[in-house]
């Protein structure tokens, strides 16, 4: 590989990323693949033996993607101390769901779910411990008590993340705060 250049295999995965994303799994083919990276065919099965080796591919990378871009937005909002909690844990949730390619994953991961294998089902877990590992990290910072976290977990993917998923309007900011602030004061 030459220096400062791309390798073939990340340059496929990320056209393959962006068809992911656009269409789904299903609705990408290993033609359009080969016709987005602009890669002969030879090459991407010389990478990648199936489609599902390349999704998973796709999946590591938004992996890795995703992890640098919480834990910036993680690391801005611990440099303003004087924001709230329920500021905070929406933005980082609204950070998260306003991903085309987060939806995506969860998407296929929904969609597809009898074409994957154990390991796909070990990424995509990979995948939603990075939003996790964001959340306690921002839990641990406010001292905000953990003992309605499920709850509060629960409410903002039912909040945030199914309309996103369903390309609806979500529940109001203010309305989510006030909900993430009532749960605070029960305990």
């Amino acid at each position: 590989m030459a220096r400062g250049r791309p390798s073939k295999k990340a340059h496929i995965v990320s056209a393959a990323g962006g068809l992911f994303t656009k269409q789904g799994y299903q609705s990408t083919s290993i033609d359009q693949v080969v016709q987005t990276a602009a890669v002969s065919k030879p090459t991407v099965y010389s990478n990648f033996p199936t489609k599902l080796v390349l999704w998973e591919e796709v999946l590591i990378a938004l992996i890795e993607a995703s992890h640098i871009e919480m834990q910036t937005c993680l690391d801005k909002l611990k440099k303003h101390t004087d924001r709230a909690f329920t500021d905070g844990w929406i933005t980082l949730w609204e950070t998260w769901v306003n991903k085309p390619e987060h939806l995506a994953v969860y998407r296929i991961m929904l969609g597809e779910q009898h074409k994957m294998q154990p390991s796909t089902f070990a990424l995509f877990a990979e995948f939603e411990a990075v939003l996790e590992a964001v959340l306690l990290d921002w839990v641990d910072f406010t001292s905000v008590k953990t003992e309605n976290l499920f709850a509060m977990k629960a409410v903002s993917r039912e909040a945030l993340l199914t309309p996103a998923l369903m390309n609806l309007g979500g529940a109001s900011r203010s309305d989510f705060v006030r909900y993430i602030k009532n749960e605070l004061d029960q305990y």
